[in-house]
């Protein structure tokens, strides 16, 4: 669990974001470090708990709450002999040249090299003539 802060329209549990990188006016904020402080660029997170504190923001439109957020599970397509459920791997994307599946090959908030363990098997998916299976997966940290 993080600890973060969104702009309160924002601010509601279950809300799905990727945290590209400080903004300008962050670089100077006294809140920086609780702001952006515990979050990776390029990684997904999952609004868990929005807590009833606000702070004045100057990036998101007057406010900002506080909410606790996790990385949630993410669905990325893989070579069928390493998707064993409950197994933690090197995360290695396929080939695939399909631009309706783009967002399953290389999914926002996963990177080449990440370890991630296989939390379910959802579908077989085919691209290029060659089959895969669309797992659900959760990074594993450290």
């Amino acid at each position: 669990m993080v600890i973060t802060l969104v702009g309160e329209k924002l601010a509601k549990p279950g809300l799905e974001f990727i945290y590209y990188g400080p903004g300008e006016p962050c670089k100077t904020c006294r809140l920086a470090r609780v702001c952006i402080g515990n979050l990776e660029p390029g990684r997904r997170y999952k609004i868990v708990r929005v807590r009833n504190i606000e702070h004045p923001c100057p990036l998101h439109e007057g406010k900002v709450r506080v909410v606790e957020v996790v990385e949630p599970a993410i669905e990325v397509l893989m070579e069928p002999r390493y998707a064993i459920v409950g197994s933690k791997i090197k995360l290695s994307f396929v080939e695939c040249n399909d631009d309706d599946k783009a967002e399953l090959v290389r999914p926002e908030g996963l990177f080449e090299g990440d370890l991630v363990k296989i939390l379910e098997i959802v579908d077989d998916v085919e691209c290029g003539g060659r089959k895969y299976k669309l797992v659900k997966v959760m990074r594993e940290k450290g």
